[in-house]
């Protein structure tokens, strides 16, 4: 189904606004899938499994699903273990904002990490934090320098949220717009949060395998083993005759080596 693009789309990605748009909407559904994968093949009581590997695919799948896309760019923060992805004027930041279905609008960002005060140069600044009767109840997070690869980022590039809801039982919500950072980590909507499709195929499953050592399919047992060969000789006319007992096993051959051999 063809869904109109937003204005502040179309300004920040151009004639690839569509694309991106579903793009995002597919690499958060892969992300989803190959959590729960993880999830399920660790047989865990608690949800860490899950929660880990949602974090790391929530920016590798939609790197997997952007990256062919003319003009794309793979962008690592300074210190930060993930690349963000740049296309057009606007860099992709996804996060989660909640568990359950909540209102995007009262959304907060999860840290106040040095990388998320580098992440929010690039969006709008924040409105006036203080109310008419000058009591204060709170302060925007500072912004700071860009590192490493952000400090190449083109002027004008727009900082291009992703928040989505989640929990190991579904993928719930997303939305993507265009924010500032305002007082205690809260939102300033400065588009309107538009909800991304997600689609209910998955395109990028790669759930993480179980290692099983090899296995020796065929047991051997005792009666299957290989039988020994038996040397038989007959006896010496003139043992028979002196009525020499038969000797059943070899005498013993004295070693002749020493531990002396093998040292000197």
């Amino acid at each position: 189904m063809s869904v109109p693009q937003s204005p502040w789309a179309t300004d920040v990605f151009g004639d690839q606004a569509a694309a991106v748009r579903l793009a995002v909407g597919q690499g958060l559904r892969n992300m989803q899938a190959n959590a729960q994968a993880a999830q399920e093949q660790a047989a865990s009581r608690t949800t860490r499994t899950y929660g880990t590997t949602r974090y790391e695919n929530q920016y590798e799948r939609l790197q997997d699903e952007l990256k062919e896309l003319p003009g794309v760019r793979a962008v690592q923060p300074f210190g930060f273990s993930y690349e963000l992805m740049l296309i057009g004027n606007g860099l992709l930041y996804p996060f989660r904002y909640a568990k359950t279905k909540s209102d995007v609008r009262s959304a907060r960002i999860p840290s106040e990490s040095r990388l998320v005060r580098e992440l929010f140069t690039f969006a709008p600044a924040p409105k006036h934090t203080q109310d008419p009767f000058d009591l204060d109840f709170g302060t925007a997070i500072p912004t700071a320098e860009p590192r490493g690869a952000l400090a190449t980022v083109p002027q004008g590039t727009q900082l291009i949220l992703v928040p989505f809801a989640c929990n190991a039982s579904e993928l719930l919500e997303a939305y993507w717009g265009i924010a500032a950072l305002g007082m205690n980590r809260q939102l300033e909507w400065a588009t309107d949060p538009e909800p991304l499709h997600l689609p209910q195929t998955v395109t990028s499953y790669t759930p993480r395998p179980i290692s099983i050592p090899h296995q020796i399919t065929a047991h051997t047992s005792f009666a299957d083993g290989t039988e020994p060969t038996l040397t038989l000789s007959s006896r010496i006319a003139s043992d028979r005759a002196l009525h020499v007992p038969a000797q059943t096993e070899a005498e013993p051959v004295e070693d002749q080596t020493s531990e002396d051999d093998a040292t000197h």
